[in-house]
């Protein structure tokens, strides 16, 4: 091989190293803190909003208890992260390395439990839809309890191993803090099995089963767009019931979409990881490292980005989140909506609709500032009394 040869590939390597670099400095220390502090605060707010008295359902169980595993999951993820910055070797920061190996354990667990809560709840959607007399049995808040809880303990229970895997100790020439695998951590056997098992639990049969199950839930909300005017005329409460659960369904999917949209990329890596690892110091070899940054950084946004799809696609959401920490503004929203309903609704069937609604949310506004839950549906109108005799009829999972 000539010089000129070699020097042009040593200009290729630092190419691509130079990409690896510039990749991990913008995902990892730029975009992250960010993305990061907007998930923390809107997985809090999820949290609130979806505890609230109006918004309690078997659903809204596991979509809190989703919120509660990405927040731990972006908290986790942010302490890992300080690893990229070069005073964080130091041996000042002996409680962080001490805490290092155990932070790589829950950060997975969380990851793993929001994978088998997704599923949980797409399961839970699909009985509800498209079986719904056995979803009024097997959906209840009490079953989503159990189901969380023994999702969250296999999760942990499955990553139990990952703080054996590394070993950090103080470099005696540099002294400063240095990480290295252990004998478990080198392992082959034990490195194969661990990340087949993964692959299959939490990547490959989780995200076949939400394809089939999505599949399944779209039809179901297309024939019931498609049944709009049978329904229609057997009665508005029909008509009502099952379009709060079609935008339900329709919530649901679009965080099912989202899910595996961040999550795929990062299923692709594993498992051409698990088949070829490039050289170290080749070009491969960094951009490998660069797209596995990029496909965890996509992971992060997933778990940040649920909020906004709660407020994009349920108006009960953005409803209950406005009495919950703006109540002036949804008492406001209240007058002005009955006085639209007065000018643009001047037929009678329609007048009776409108009000309803209008009272339906200055009962949940009054709900939150006494906290007591009045009847979200009053008897004084024909719609009313109409609604109240169907009371047994409707189901027990609240509209998101």
């Amino acid at each position: 091989m000539t010089m000129e040869n070699c020097a042009a590939l040593i200009v290729q390597d630092q190419k691509y190293c130079y990409f690896r670099k510039a990749v991990h400095f913008w995902a990892q220390q730029a975009l992250l803190p960010a993305v990061v502090a907007v998930g923390v605060v809107g997985n809090m707010l999820s949290v609130v909003v979806l505890t609230r008295e109006p918004m309690k359902s078997s659903t809204s169980t596991y979509l809190t208890a989703l919120a509660v595993s990405d927040l731990f999951y972006l908290l986790f993820v942010f302490t890992i992260s300080f690893e990229n910055y070069p005073w964080i070797v130091e041996a000042d920061y002996y409680i962080y390395w001490k805490w290092y190996p155990y932070g790589l354990w829950l950060t997975d667990a969380a990851s793993n439990t929001s994978v088998l809560l997704t599923v949980s709840f797409t399961v839970e959607r699909y009985i509800a839809v498209c079986h719904p007399l056995r979803g009024r049995v097997l959906c209840t808040e009490s079953r989503a309890k159990r189901v969380i809880l023994m999702v969250a303990l296999f999760c942990i229970a499955c990553t139990a191993t990952t703080p054996h895997e590394w070993h950090i100790a103080i470099n005696a020439a540099t002294g400063k803090f240095q990480k290295s695998s252990t004998e478990l951590g080198r392992n082959d056997i034990y490195k194969k099995a661990y990340n087949w098992f993964c692959i299959v639990t939490f990547i490959c049969v989780p995200l076949l089963v939400l394809a089939v199950l999505n599949w399944f839930l779209i039809n179901a909300v297309n024939q019931s767009r498609r049944n709009r005017t049978r329904l229609t005329c057997q009665g508005n409460v029909v008509w009502n019931r099952q379009r709060q659960e079609n935008k339900m369904t329709m919530t649901l999917i679009a965080v099912v979409i989202m899910f595996c949209v961040c999550q795929t990329p990062t299923a692709v890596m594993m498992l051409t990881a698990s088949v070829y690892e490039p050289p170290e110091k080749t070009p491969a070899y960094y951009v490998n490292r660069g797209l596995h940054t990029i496909f965890n950084f996509l992971m992060v946004v997933n778990a940040a980005s649920n909020f906004m799809l709660y407020c994009a696609m349920s108006r009960k959401y953005r409803r209950t989140l406005m009495i919950t920490f703006m109540p002036f503004l949804a008492a406001r929203h209240a007058r002005n909506a009955t006085l639209r309903s007065s000018v643009s609704y001047p037929r009678s069937g329609t007048m009776v609709r409108r009000n309803t609604e209008v009272t339906q949310m200055t009962d949940i506004i009054g709900s939150a500032a006494t906290g007591k839950r009045e009847p979200l549906i009053r008897a004084g109108t024909n719609h009313g009394r109409h609604a109240a005799n169907n009371k047994q009829q409707l189901t027990a999972t609240a509209v998101l």
